[in-house]
């Protein structure tokens, strides 16, 4: 029987992905590639494979091996009719809501379709906050029609369970990681002055780019530490910021930078900063990957997500998260402390490693379509808890 999967997310672009690809090769956001080569590999074994992303501009682009790629000019969080109106001419038999959307996922279930959620949110959030915000998502997604879910990271994936999901349906999930800590040498200092520091990322209050604008006023003895940021969102609010700190002339917007560039601009810096608030619903983020691969020491957040990855003082730097003066601090010691920046460059390789996780994207959507008993059995294996005689293989642990 052939299937036609469509799979929905409310940001990106993958039609501009694509032709950003056939142009130069390249691609802005890691796992892009990746995802289209998927598409075309799902289309070939199970029919049709089409891919909508909600805020990108209205189009419908049909290619000639069983592709769509879809946009809908709306933001399905907020507003979901033009999603939903270009769901129901795609007809899937199967869908995946790529986000925590409970309106989208009520649309499959109530159409009697296979229904999967494919996340990259935590949800370890004030319980208030979290019952605003996701009060309904754990309801529809124990709904015994939605047989896939999968977030991005086992922290994740136990935020999810801790929402009231249950355990045997969740499964930790990844992207295939091309960028590894042993292509890189050991950084066994910052380099010459000036130290630059740098921050990838979304620019916003939650992802604390503002803590880490006001950790240079707390270093304004020291003229020498600099800080680019790379992304895109509230650029112009945080100029201000830093106007208003008076640090404006050590700090550069970079703009979107194509993610082939981020890992050589991170090696370049001195210290790459994931400075997220616990408010922001983090998965995994790929920048800590990417941090650590380059051997770029790191200054993290203490953001829930991230427990267990990283080790303070063996594998990075690790402050309160919104706490700008004790980022300040971090900073300082690093830059002054050779021995300790050596070993944290050292220990970056032990980190990306126990990050990783044997399940990726593709392959998971690949059993979840398939769906004869051998790849049942294989999405219960990888679960965070397995039923009662199932084999106990997960290498995450």
């Amino acid at each position: 029987m052939m299937k036609r999967l469509l799979i929905v997310h409310n940001a990106g672009d993958y039609r501009e992905a694509r032709r950003r690809r056939a142009q130069d090769g390249s691609e802005i956001y890691y796992g892009h590639s990746y995802v289209l080569d998927q598409l075309d590999h799902l289309a070939d074994r199970h029919g049709e494979a089409g891919f909508l992303c909600c805020t990108a501009p209205e189009y419908v682009e049909r290619l000639d091996h069983g592709v769509t790629l879809m946009g809908a000019d709306c933001n399905a969080e907020r507003k979901a009719g033009r999603a939903l109106a270009m769901m129901a001419d795609y007809d899937p038999t199967h869908l995946i809501v790529h986000g925590p959307i409970t309106p989208l996922l009520r649309w499959g279930l109530r159409r009697g379709i296979k229904v999967g959620c494919v996340l990259a949110d935590s949800f370890a959030m004030h319980p208030l906050d979290r019952w605003l915000r996701f009060g309904r998502l754990a309801g529809a997604l124990n709904d015994p029609g939605v047989t896939l879910i999968g977030n991005h990271g086992v922290n994740a994936a136990r935020s999810l369970v801790g929402l009231g999901v249950r355990p045997e349906k969740v499964i930790p999930w990844d992207f295939p990681q091309t960028r590894t800590p042993d292509q890189w040498a050991v950084k066994t200092g910052p380099g010459d002055p000036p130290y630059q520091l740098l921050y990838v990322g979304s620019i916003g209050r939650r992802k604390g780019v503002g803590d880490v604008i006001d950790a240079l006023l707390h270093l304004r003895h020291r003229p020498d530490i600099r800080l680019k940021i790379a992304g895109l969102g509230q650029r112009a609010r945080f100029e201000a910021r830093a106007r208003r700190m008076g640090v404006a002339d050590r700090v550069e917007f970079l703009g979107l930078v194509p993610n082939w560039q981020v890992m050589e601009l991170m090696h370049r810096s001195a210290a790459v900063i994931v400075p997220s608030r616990h408010g922001f619903p983090e998965g995994m983020p790929l920048t800590l990957y990417e941090a650590l691969a380059s051997r770029t020491p790191v200054i993290a957040s203490d953001h829930p997500m991230f427990a267990g990855h990283i080790e303070h003082d063996c594998s990075a730097l690790i402050y309160p998260a919104g706490n700008s003066r004790r980022l300040a601090h971090e900073i300082e010691r690093l830059l002054g402390d050779p021995v300790l920046y050596a070993a944290i460059s050292q220990g970056a390789e032990q980190a990306w490693n126990r990050m990783q996780i044997p399940v990726k994207w593709g392959e998971m959507i690949d059993h979840w379509l398939q769906d004869d008993e051998g790849d049942r059995a294989w999405l219960a294996q990888h679960a965070l808890a397995t039923p009662v005689g199932a084999p106990q293989s997960r290498s995450w642990e």
